[in-house]
């Protein structure tokens, strides 16, 4: 079961970026709003968010920059395709009742674009250098 897990989740990067994305959206939250509760919540769905969709596309944009051929079609694709699906994902959660600025709680999510860009890369090298 592990294995089956660890093939298809990082635990290691949902749990940090679970960490990391919670507590910039309790901040946004807070400091623009100073409600408490509301800002816990917005930053509760964030880091719950995170944990589970950040392990789960860190580990596909690995497999796309591993499994396409082409190595700039491989990277933009890593890079390109979680970002997107992140940045919609993202802002439907927090249009949901409990957020109050759900764009501006949205926003610290483009901070994937260089995360995917850096770790496209790295697993791209690696399989390379294994071959």
């Amino acid at each position: 079961m592990r294995d089956f897990l660890n093939k298809y989740f990082d635990f290691k990067i949902g749990i940090a970026g679970a960490l990391f994305m919670g507590i910039i959206v309790y901040c946004i939250n807070y400091f623009s709003t100073n409600l408490i509760i509301e800002s816990l919540t917005a930053a509760l769905k964030q880091g719950a968010y995170t944990f589970f969709f950040g392990g789960l596309l860190m580990k596909g944009c690995e497999y796309i920059a591993i499994h396409i051929k082409k190595h700039t079609l491989a990277i933009l694709s890593a890079i390109l395709i979680p970002t997107v699906l992140t940045l919609i994902l993202t802002y439907g959660m927090h249009l949901l009742k409990g957020t109050p600025k759900p764009l501006a709680s949205t926003i610290p999510t483009l901070m994937i674009i260089p995360a995917t860009a850096v770790w496209a890369i790295r697993k791209r090298k690696n399989k390379i250098t294994e071959e």
